[in-house]
């Protein structure tokens, strides 16, 4: 289970107010492949969103079976996606941005 960042988590809770819990929770359940870097998935899930709960509903489904296509969607399926995240959600500490650069 991935766990979900700091950056992510605020702004889930800015964007969903009192659904915040179920939402981190089903970000945290979303099956990651060992080689992306979740906190991108999730970021993703959120942009597509837009702060809509029917919307992220239809972006987690989508990540759990296309997630490729779900960060095409999102802007963040080129080289520059760190710098789009920090760009939407604001930069990284640097525990996390430490952890991102080993995956």
């Amino acid at each position: 289970m991935p766990v979900v960042s700091d950056r992510i988590s605020e702004r889930v809770t800015e964007d969903f107010g009192t659904s915040a819990p179920q939402v981190l929770s089903a970000l945290e359940r979303l099956g990651v492949d060992v080689d992306v870097d979740p906190e991108r998935v999730h970021a993703a899930v959120l942009l597509v969103s837009r702060r809509s709960r029917t919307m992220l509903d239809d972006a987690l489904e989508h990540a759990g079976s296309d997630w490729r296509d779900l960060l095409e969607r999102a802007g963040l399926a080129d080289d520059g996606w760190r710098q789009r995240v920090d760009d939407e959600f604001g930069r990284a500490v640097a525990t996390q941005a430490r952890r991102a650069d080993h995956l």
